[in-house]
């Protein structure tokens, strides 16, 4: 049996972050996030608001409270599967 290669939790946390801003990127120009409350924690972890922005997020939404602001042609979801 192969040796199993050690996996530490940055490494982890770093690809999420990482895969998180190249959806970001995926998505030209300004948009609006809007996320599920229980990604908040999780998601402020990964990135502070203002690389957020960096990558074109305008503002953060919760979709529990169903109040999307449309007034960004790009929105995107973020939930959990």
């Amino acid at each position: 049996m192969a040796p199993h290669a050690e996996i530490k939790p940055q490494d982890i946390t770093e690809r999420a972050r990482r895969d998180l801003l190249q959806l970001l990127e995926g998505v030209p120009g300004k948009k609006n996030l809007v996320i599920e409350k229980s990604l908040a924690g999780p998601i402020g972890l990964l990135v502070k608001f203002s690389t957020l922005q960096e990558y074109g997020v305008d503002k953060v939404f919760y979709v529990e409270n169903r109040n999307v602001d449309e007034s960004q042609r790009n929105i995107v979801f973020l939930a959990r599967g």
